[in-house]
Parts: C-alpha cells; structure tokens; sequence
C-alpha cells in the first residue's frame, strides 16, 4: 500500500442538537452491541459515545469491541497530487485535506485503544457516517434530513470517506486495513457531524 506524506494539522468542527439523531445512533449502536453479546461479551455502543476522539475497548477470551467517534465533518480520501522538483522529478503527496482528517481519524483510534496492542487479526467494521445539514437549508428541509427523510446524495462519497478512516487506522489500530473482512456501513444527515466506528474482532468460523 502507497503511504504519502502529508500536513498533520487536526480541526474539529461541532453542531449541536437533534433528538432524532440521537435516536438513530442509538439504533447503530445496538446493533453493535447484540454482535458483542453474542460472542459472550456486554458491549453498548450508545449514542455519542467516543466523541472528542474518546471510546473504549471491550476485550474478551474471544474477541473484542472498540468503538469510538471521529468528530466533524467527515472527509473523503482525495486523489493524491504531483508536485515536481526542478522540472526533473515528480512526487506524489496527499492532499493537505485528507492528512488532516487522516491525523483526527488515526488520534481518535489511538484514544480508544488505550495502550492495547495492535489488532493482529481478521476484523469487521461498521461505519455510521454523519454529514451537516447545510444550513442555507429551510427549517422543514433540516427537520427533514435529520429525520432520515432527505438522504444525503452528493460528496464526500461513502466509498472515500471509508478509505480516509482505514488509512488513518492503519499502525493504530490493526497493522494494515487488509485485516478488514467485513463492512457495514451508512451515509446520513446529523445534527451532530461524525463518523462512529465500531471494530470487532472476527474469529475462525464466523
């Protein structure tokens, strides 16, 4: 996998309000939490749990479940560009946007493993993906887009977005994303901009 250098400038950016997003969270985190209790371990992935970079770990004989939330606006990885030195040699570089997010990404991963070792192993993710209501938006048109009504068709692509989160987690988290085997993943409006990761350990025969 080609690593390119980048910019590690963090920002963060916070809306607050909607009780319909929290529900909708909660919802995700459930479904998280009933895989975590089928493998014998209790794990809540309640809403808004992790924000600020925090989250937490939950290990077992078996497996275990880290869950944690990128804060602001998600980012899609953007292609990387070429800049040449002297007219003679060319470089590639990442997008000072996307190393950015990059650097947030991989900093919310390493507050919610704690110290823990990397993941050696295969492993499932869900991805839940909050973008901002636009705010030239009507008042109706934001209610509706928070209660799931007006779906968020345009960038950053889903696509994109889960690449930024798997680079960022790469030597965070798991050693190398190629440890992914499983996917879940949804794109809606929150009032609360973010993307809420759950990890989970995927043992032989699932």
């Amino acid at each position: 996998m080609l690593r390119e250098g980048g910019g590690e400038q963090r920002e963060i950016g916070m809306v607050s309000g909607g009780m319909q997003e929290m529900q909708d969270q909660m919802d995700f985190g459930t479904a998280a939490a009933c895989e975590g209790r089928a493998g014998g371990h209790d794990v809540t992935g309640r809403a808004g749990e992790g924000q600020g970079g925090g989250g937490r770990v939950v290990a077992g004989e078996e497996e275990a479940v880290i869950s944690f939330t990128v804060p602001g606006a998600p980012v899609g990885k953007g292609r990387p560009k070429v800049a040449s030195r002297g007219g003679k040699f060319a470089q590639l570089y990442t997008p000072e946007k996307t190393a950015n997010y990059e650097g947030l990404v991989a900093h919310s991963g390493q507050v919610a493993m704690n110290g823990r070792d990397l993941i050696a192993g295969a492993v499932s993710v869900r991805l839940d993906i909050r973008l901002p209501v636009p705010a030239s938006w009507s008042k109706r048109k934001q209610s509706q887009a928070l209660d799931g009504q007006v779906l968020p068709t345009k960038k950053p692509d889903i696509d994109n977005v889960e690449k930024a989160i798997f680079d960022g987690l790469n030597g965070v988290v798991w050693n190398d994303d190629v440890q992914v085997v499983e996917v879940t993943k949804r794109k809606r409006y929150g009032a609360v901009p973010g993307v809420q990761v759950v990890i989970r350990e995927v043992t032989g025969g699932e």
